[in-house]
């Protein structure tokens, strides 16, 4: 009983978000907040033990910040109302993640990537994860994890899981399916995704090819190592794989349509398009032989909301605590600091994706950052555009979440791999995430100098 009401709350924070959007009724906003409110409270006794701690401490730390500061309704009510579009992209892709594992031609996609020889296999993984991520997110990412099931050799399991790892963040360079880059597309005024998705992406493929490079240099064993089980064919399914692009183009075409055609924001064009594209991508498989229905579909993604318990708790709590700490920054203060930063950008930049990774790495969780940075920082403090900023963001962002031991994606990966989330975030990735920020801040200069 408890989870079917939990179920109908999370869809009802959903339903009123996407209402205040298109009207702008207050009333609708909120109805969600009191959504979310109950829904925590009903689900916290089930919150995982790491967000339940994390999240708490987020909560406590931005409610007592907000009380020292007198603004004790007001930031609650603007935390809870930051996050949200985050809830809303959560409920969005939780609707792609039925099809998307049903789909055959995604799960021959899969198959034809972890049967790659050694000398391709890290390519592919970091190529694969990046394109189903950015489609799917958390789902696509699952659609690779028997690679690094528990079980596999531990040489292996860390080779491969950092290629998933690596390709998965990649995606919010530009994918506008991901939470932090719809977020930071948001926070940052004057900026549209049409005007930063192509350098983007850009960018995202000098990361991959770092990523490739780097382990090709340092990781790559000296004998093949390969997955038992998982050897034969390793030619590509093109079929499938144009099948694939072809359901990818889909959504992304829908998404942006709805944002330019009715200029809305891309959590309410998710929300909009993605519950429509997958019951009808439910369909077409299950008249061709496989997968559930649509009824079934909607009741399994209908059931796998209060499994958001723990991401609602974390962001929920990095919001408060976010706009609780600017909220302490006097005006006079951040005026003065504008104007001494104002003079020397490309170290206030360093100096922004030096901090930004630090606090990453230390457990801050990448909202708390950007909401500090958006909210006390502008762009024309630094003397950069507005879309110069959110590149910078958004490719900072996923390099955060690999650092950072309570992200989602590591949290994920642990729980599949059975290693801890401290070893992932620390011996796996941040070495190469320590590299892969100064390779950003090379490119982020080189594309202001460019003008763009």
């Amino acid at each position: 009983m408890s989870n079917t009401i939990s179920s109908y709350l999370f869809l009802l924070i959903a339903v009123m978000t996407v209402l205040h959007a298109l009207s702008q009724l207050a009333v609708f906003n909120h109805i969600a907040i009191l959504a979310v409110i109950i829904f925590l409270v009903l689900e916290y006794h089930r919150t995982p033990l790491t967000h339940k701690i994390v999240g708490s401490i987020l909560v406590i730390g931005g409610v007592g910040t907000a009380a020292f500061h007198g603004t004790f309704y007001e930031t609650l009510y603007a935390g809870f109302t930051r996050t949200l579009p985050f809830l809303l992209l959560f409920a969005s892709i939780a609707w792609l993640q039925v099809p998307s594992s049903q789909s055959p031609s995604l799960l021959a996609v899969r198959e034809a990537v972890m049967r790659q020889p050694p000398g391709r296999r890290f390519a592919s993984v970091v190529t694969a994860s990046h394109f189903l991520g950015v489609s799917f997110n958390l789902a696509g990412l699952a659609l690779l994890t028997p690679m690094v099931r528990k079980g596999v050799s531990p040489s292996l399991q860390r080779r491969l899981g950092s290629a998933m790892a690596q390709g998965f963040s990649a995606g919010t360079c530009w994918s506008p399916f991901y939470v932090g880059t719809a977020f930071i597309l948001t926070a940052v005024p004057g900026v549209d995704w049409i005007n930063v998705g192509l350098p983007g992406f850009m960018i995202a493929l000098a990361l991959m090819l770092w990523s490739w490079l780097i382990d090709r240099l340092f990781s790559r064993p000296a004998a093949p190592d390969t997955p038992a089980g998982l050897t034969g064919e390793t030619s590509l399914p093109i079929a499938a794989i144009w099948k694939t692009f072809l359901i990818l183009a889909a959504l992304f075409s829908a998404v942006i349509a709805m944002v330019e055609g009715f200029d809305l924001s891309i959590p309410i064009s998710l929300a909009i398009v993605a519950p429509l594209f997958a019951l009808l991508w439910t369909l077409i498989i299950h008249r061709a032989g496989a997968g559930s229905s649509m009824t079934e579909t909607a009741k399994n993604v209908l059931a796998g909301y209060p499994g958001l318990r723990g991401e609602t708790l974390l962001f929920t709590g990095a919001n408060i605590l976010g706009i609780a700490i600017a909220a302490l920054i006097p005006p006079s203060v951040a005026e003065n600091w504008a104007a001494s930063i104002s003079a020397y950008p490309y170290l206030t930049l360093f100096i922004l994706v030096a901090g930004y990774g630090t606090a990453s790495a230390i457990g801050i969780h990448p909202v708390v950052s950007v909401v500090l940075v958006t909210t006390i920082i502008t762009p024309e403090m630094i003397g950069f555009p507005p879309e110069i900023l959110a590149l910078a963001l958004m490719a900072m962002w996923g390099q955060g979440t690999n650092t950072s031991p309570f992200s989602a994606t590591i949290l994920y990966m642990s729980r599949v791999t059975g290693v801890d989330s401290w070893t992932i975030a620390w011996r796996w990735n941040a070495p190469f995430v320590a590299s892969v920020m100064m390779l950003i801040y090379v490119i982020v200069i080189g594309l202001n100098e460019a003008g763009l």
